[in-house]
């Protein structure tokens, strides 16, 4: 008889168990078919109705890197250069189709097709494909400038709703370069710097874009005079270089017909008379290099480690 009973008290007990363990599924699957679907967000171009969790998102804004740090892989980019995309994030889009350049609105739409997106997400240059983009997916336009990095990052993160995750990931940026800050006044005390671009054409003189951001702005290096730190750049003749006398220059060339033009510069008394390039103070910083990692985040930390251990190295 006791052993009948406890073996009909282990059978109520297990019964007991599953009808628990099956409420809770239940009560589990009614809250995840309460969730919405899709939600409306505002963007450049009015508003529009996206999926809550987008899953295939074909990116041609450039925003590449900070998808990435959000967590969302893209199934389509436009973070290339040269029509591959960026070296420096390359092994992380593995079997991420290349769509175009983020820079302008030359995107293969076929291409974008091809990879079935639930959404979209274009920057406020590409306006004009707005309309053939949005009947593949649900499309949206970001407001930001492209070299406005962390505002872009910071609308990139309000469209998933993960700010915190981008103001974490931008104070430990910070961090970083209050490190190396430091460093670099210990050693260059009020030294002067200068970015400089050699284009086919006019010299560029940067202020507040890019690399030079990086430079003036994140390491608070002292603008050599002259220099439109408060603007992205001054286009200035050869015999207008002769009024900036950094102490140390940072140069990129652009290439192709720029190849010549820098090739005159340097057999030019105003370069051999520059103050930085008389001390060998001259950084030579590639076309690749410029275009590719000066304009988001995950490459802006890239280049933070590199430009430390360049001018660090030289002392």
């Amino acid at each position: 008889m006791k052993k009948t009973a406890r073996i009909a008290l282990a059978c109520l007990v297990a019964v007991a168990v599953a009808v628990l363990a099956g409420c809770g599924t239940s009560q589990t699957a009614s809250e995840a078919d309460t969730q919405p679907k899709t939600r409306v967000v505002k963007h450049l171009m009015g508003e529009v109705t996206i999926p809550a969790e987008p899953k295939r998102i074909a990116d041609v804004s450039g925003a590449a890197e900070e998808l990435l740090i959000l967590g969302h892989k893209p199934v389509a980019t436009a973070n290339t250069y040269k029509t591959k995309i960026m070296s420096h994030i390359a092994d992380k889009l593995t079997d991420v189709k290349p769509v175009g350049w983020m820079w302008d609105d030359s995107i293969n739409l076929e291409a974008v097709v091809e990879t079935k997106p639930d959404l979209i997400i274009m920057n406020n240059r590409q306006q004009k494909l707005y309309e053939q983009m949005s009947k593949i997916a649900p499309t949206v336009v970001l407001e930001t400038d492209m070299d406005k990095w962390r505002d872009k990052f910071k609308e990139i993160g309000r469209l998933f709703g993960q700010e915190e995750d981008v103001n974490k990931w931008l104070a430990g940026y910070d961090e970083k370069t209050k490190t190396m800050r430091e460093q670099l006044k210990q050693t260059y005390g009020d030294q002067s710097f200068m970015f400089l671009a050699v284009t086919p054409k006019l010299f560029r003189v940067y202020g507040n874009y890019g690399y030079a951001d990086i430079l003036f702005s994140d390491l608070g290096l002292k603008p050599a005079a002259g220099t439109p730190a408060d603007k992205t750049m001054e286009m200035v003749e050869l015999e207008g270089l002769s009024k900036f006398q950094p102490d140390h220059l940072f140069l990129v060339n652009f290439g192709g017909k720029a190849d010549e033009v820098y090739a005159e510069l340097k057999k030019s008394p105003v370069w051999n008379s520059n103050k930085a390039v008389q001390q060998g103070h001259l950084y030579e910083v590639t076309n690749e290099t410029f275009n590719i990692k000066a304009f988001g985040p995950i490459g802006k930390e890239m280049l933070l480690g590199e430009i430390g251990a360049m001018l660090l190295k030289k002392q």
